[in-house]
């Protein structure tokens, strides 16, 4: 999976940044409401954008697609506002969340690494979660019914049964009434 996240930022299109400083701004606030989570309004202000002719629809597919692959922030920094260092203690955090998930599927379920990431890569790990989320009604009235017991009908009828197999095994082994019948030797 680390090494999927890693691929899926280099199959990004490449941007095609207007040299156009009110472009660029727009581009900016965009993504930063975005990042912020309000995708609908970061989509509105780029389409806004292009119907006014601040720049050309395939820039907004090419944002999109950066967005999409959760990458924010789309204009390189200057040399000075670079960071330099180790990366950030969150992303290697989450980095480290998503390689113990990928072992414990390849522990648990018996899969290959590949298996594993492309069902985490497929929102497995997320729809896992929505279920046990999820309130089941029928997994409920099955508890309580395993609560409660057989119903009384059940035990009655079972007993009955019973009593009827056990009279069968005492008639089958009572004696004949002492003689002999087909089964006694002829004397």
């Amino acid at each position: 999976v680390l090494s999927l996240f890693m691929a899926s930022t280099a199959k990004l299109p490449k941007l095609q940044l207007p040299k156009d400083d009110v472009a660029l701004k727009r581009i900016v606030e965009a993504s930063g409401k975005a990042r912020d989570g309000d995708l609908k309004a970061a989509q509105q202000m780029l389409k806004e954008a292009v119907a006014s002719g601040l720049f050309l629809p395939p820039l907004q597919r090419q944002v999109l697609a950066w967005w999409s692959a959760g990458q924010y922030d789309l204009l390189p920094l200057p040399e000075g506002d670079r960071k330099v260092g180790p990366p950030d203690s969150s992303v290697v955090q989450k980095q480290d969340d998503l390689e113990e998930e990928v072992k414990k599927l390849m522990r648990s379920k018996n899969w290959s690494r590949k298996e594993a990431c492309s069902y985490i890569d497929e929102g497995g790990l997320e729809m896992e979660a929505m279920r046990a989320e999820m309130n089941h009604p029928m997994d409920e009235a099955f508890e309580k019914l395993k609560a409660q017991g057989p119903p009384q009908w059940f035990i009655d009828s079972m007993t009955s049964v019973q009593e009827k197999e056990k009279e069968e095994t005492l008639s089958d082994a009572a004696p004949d009434g002492g003689y002999g019948g087909a089964g006694a030797p002829a004397g």
